[in-house]
């Protein structure tokens, strides 16, 4: 069998484009940039064969190595080779894979490969008029085949010197410096739209969000005060307020900690229609927005009556969505996305703090590996991360999770 590099067949280029195409979270050049940064991570070991032939470009970052083979990726997709025809079946599985555009498609791509595929029944001149995926399915295995092949073939060529040069990025989009006092330090353009996010439930807050900080301050090893800082713009005419929610406890026993204004808004108690559920309050704006006006405010939360051992602090994206995080001075201030601090008490220092997104709940109790990307240091008693990969998605979670010493 062919190899586009040391140790690597077409057979291993199948399989890490399998991967790649099957997840259900995570735009592939990200996914990349990681298993550069991480080669020893599970998607570092899962899409080696894609990032090995590039691995030894000296002078390259990991985003600039990531943007080049994904570049080559979207490449291989409207290739002769792989898809003959502009109309092919095998072209568009592809891009449905990878997430790409497609005339004919207007709402995001879903989650997982397989509701991509019934995404595609709205092709009939692709695709007929189809009552499986099946034939979405054959088109997949015949295509992912057949751009192993274009790309075993294009690895191999840019093995000469200087080959890879026109696949450089002239500007990734993100500049990378090194950290200031051991912060997570990354710059981004600025997002002030719900671009590549998925559709949020019929129910969801009409804002998206542009900045989210909040700032947590633990006593013992307890959530006692929460400060949180947005600015949001409405999604739809007449916004009046934001809902947020102050819970304590676990079910079935949670209970409501009042939410204060500090600015920008004024707090209303609302009660819950629903039996036994808790009370929310709502942060009335000034004026009520219309659609594409901002709003910027500040809540508070401090729970006196604190008892529960803290695991963890998240945010539920309740809405639209957060704009993808961007930070300056050194990586010391947010100005867009999702940031999340956290103080611990004098005498209660966690083991470990490491952040999660877009996890299950029994996720966020495993501590990520010595060296992992996620793992975040703690300089005196603070942790700071903003959430700059990606925008954060509606109807996930998102947060910092810790491992307190076994006593």
């Amino acid at each position: 069998m062919s190899g586009s590099g040391p140790g690597t067949t077409r057979d291993q280029l199948e399989a890490a484009l399998r991967h790649l195409g099957r997840r259900n979270h995570g735009e592939p050049s990200e996914l990349l940039r990681y298993a550069f940064e991480v080669p020893e991570s599970r998607i570092g070991r899962e899409l080696a064969a894609l990032t090995r032939p590039a691995v030894a470009l000296t002078g390259w970052t990991a985003g600039e190595r990531a943007e080049a083979v994904w570049g080559l990726v979207r490449e291989g997709v409207v290739a002769p080779d792989v898809g003959p025809t502009r109309g092919s079946r095998r072209r568009h599985a592809l891009f449905a894979a990878f997430r790409l555009p497609v005339p004919g498609i207007a709402e995001p791509w879903r989650g997982s490969l397989h509701d991509r595929f019934k995404q595609l029944a709205a092709l009939p001149d692709v695709f007929g008029d189809p009552t499986t995926t099946q034939p979405m399915e054959m088109a997949w295995k015949r295509g992912v085949r057949a751009l192993a092949t274009h790309l075993d073939d294009r690895f191999r060529a840019l093995a000469e010197p200087g080959a890879w040069a026109p696949y450089r990025p002239r500007d990734s989009g993100r500049r990378e410096h090194q950290p200031a006092a051991g912060w997570p330090v990354y710059f981004g353009e600025p997002s002030d739209s719900p671009t590549g996010l998925r559709q949020p439930s019929p129910g969801a807050q009409p804002v998206f969000v542009n900045l989210f900080v909040t700032t947590v301050f633990m006593r013992r090893r307890a959530v006692y005060r929460r400060i949180t800082e947005r600015l949001v713009t409405a999604r739809r005419d007449d916004v009046a307020y934001y809902t947020a929610r102050g819970f304590a406890g676990a079910p079935p026993r949670i209970t409501y900690v009042p939410v204060q204004a500090l600015w920008g808004c004024t707090a209303e108690f609302v009660e819950s229609p629903r039996p036994g559920r808790p009370a929310v309050t709502r942060l009335r704006f000034p004026a009520p927005l219309r659609a594409g006006e901002r709003a910027h405010f500040a809540s508070e939360v401090i729970d006196e009556n604190i008892e529960e051992e803290r695991l963890w602090v998240d945010v539920d994206v309740d809405h639209y969505g957060i704009a993808r995080g961007q930070v300056a001075y050194g990586g010391l201030v947010p100005v867009s996305g999702l940031t999340i601090r956290i103080r611990f008490d004098h005498d209660q220092l966690p083991e470990s703090v490491w952040w999660y997104a877009e996890a299950n709940q029994s996720e966020r109790y495993d501590p990520p590996p010595k060296g992992d990307r996620r793992l975040l240091p703690i300089i005196g008693r603070d942790v700071q991360f903003t959430f700059t990969d990606r925008p954060c998605q509606p109807r996930e979670s998102y947060g910092l999770a810790f491992s307190w010493p076994t006593v």
